[in-house]
């Protein structure tokens, strides 16, 4: 067993691709390859299913992987320590966001205060942010409504009301406020499942045992925007993603007064990080 091995092993499970394990490790895709057959051969194990490009843990290789995240995040704990990181002047941030509205001021501040760490920022829906954590595919996450777990830390920082999305010339639009049962039997433009959006909007829906028929589905708020500014329906967004635009207006829902917190999130066994440490520290300060 080689360091090397269990290196290029730890990146492609991680990432979940050779290739962008290779792009991790500055090496080439049959480099990374090779060190795992190597480490599989030598221990007859199988530690990937391979699909279509992607990389997909084997039960051993889970087991393997939740071993390694250990050893690294320990290693790098000790080149922290003996080096410029502990002072959070060089090393590598992975942040996962369900959208920019939340994330962008933390990591603008963040970036300020550590220019020397490098930062990669992936954005997904709620579950998608809340699944990378919890996979150790992103060290830090700013999502919504994240539900309790005993492997995480969950901050809330800011609290937003649901609205509805409506095109200027609809008969809506006039209206200070809309409850979700005037809605019924109207066009409706909702975010993909998984989406904090979506499961919001469903949980109030369903408690109040409302059915709408008439639905479109759209993978970001940006196609739910612009679809409601072409006339196709009624969308929905938290305030604080309403952008400008004169061909729609934002009406709050009685209903979805308060429904989203944003939140800040990593596995509590990141935290001992200093980089993980210092960005939920810092991500504190913007809560209220």
């Amino acid at each position: 067993m080689r360091h090397s091995q269990l290196r290029a092993f730890d990146a492609v499970a991680r990432e979940g691709s050779f290739s962008r394990a290779a792009n991790l490790l500055n090496l080439s895709p049959p480099a990374v390859t090779i060190q795992v057959k190597s480490l599989e051969e030598s221990y007859g194990l199988t530690l990937f299913i391979r699909s279509g490009g992607k990389a997909i843990l084997t039960s051993d290789g889970q087991v393997l992987y939740d071993k390694t995240r250990r050893f690294f995040i320990e290693e790098e704990e000790i080149q922290n320590y003996l080096s410029s990181s502990s002072a959070l002047e060089k090393g590598h941030l992975k942040i996962a966001a369900d959208g920019p509205h939340a994330a962008l001021n933390i990591i603008a501040a963040f970036r300020e205060k550590y220019p020397g760490i490098k930062l990669t920022v992936t954005l997904g829906n709620a579950e998608t942010v809340r699944q990378d954590i919890l996979a150790q595919r992103a060290d830090v996450g700013i999502t919504a409504n994240c539900s309790e777990s005993d492997r995480l830390v969950i901050d809330e920082l800011s609290v937003q009301s649901m609205i509805a999305l409506i095109h200027k010339d609809h008969p809506f639009a006039v209206r200070k406020m809309l409850s979700l049962s005037d809605l019924t039997g109207a066009p409706l433009i909702l975010r993909e499942r998984g989406s904090n959006t979506r499961r919001v909007f469903e949980k109030a829906v369903k408690e109040l045992s409302l059915r709408y028929e008439n639905e479109l589905e759209l993978g970001s708020r940006e196609a739910v925007r612009e679809a409601v500014a072409v006339g196709l329906g009624i969308g929905f967004l938290f305030e604080h993603e309403v952008l400008g635009d004169d061909r729609t207006v934002a009406v709050p829902l009685k209903e979805l007064a308060n429904s989203n917190r944003d939140m800040v999130i990593c596995l509590k066994s990141q935290l001992k990080r200093r980089v993980v440490e210092a960005f939920v520290s810092l991500a504190r300060t913007f809560a209220g």
